[in-house]
């Protein structure tokens, strides 16, 4: 995807670094289009930023997700950061401690906090 936002530079995460949430519920019905694996990893990037003081829509944005990193099989977040510096400080402070379980029945368990 092209950045048309001038001046701003997109810093590329490994999906997996940010969560291990499975991507649907076990159970039919719903209309979430993106899967929950990139919803948690961006949420999860996001407060990320927001603990370092960055603030969403001036400092960062979220861009797209794609595939990348060594290898090309690797689903990723991208965003879009206002200053080079945030590139490094995102990926030394991303953690994924946290680990999220869904039943059988679609209800979700967290079994491990950050």
């Amino acid at each position: 995807m092209k950045n048309k936002s001038k001046g701003w530079k997109e810093v590329e995460f490994i999906q997996s670094r940010a969560t291990t949430r499975m991507g649907y519920l076990p159970i039919g019905g719903g209309g979430l289009n993106a899967s929950y694996t990139q919803v948690d990893a961006i949420a999860n990037i996001s407060a990320t930023a927001g603990n370092l003081g960055m603030k969403y829509g001036r400092d960062f944005i979220w861009s797209h997700t794609g595939y990348g990193g060594k290898d090309s099989e690797d689903e990723t977040v991208v965003l879009l950061v206002k200053e080079e510096k945030y590139k490094s400080f995102l990926h030394l402070a991303l953690e994924n401690k946290h680990r999220i379980k869904h039943g059988p029945m679609g209800e979700i368990y967290i079994t491990r906090t950050a």
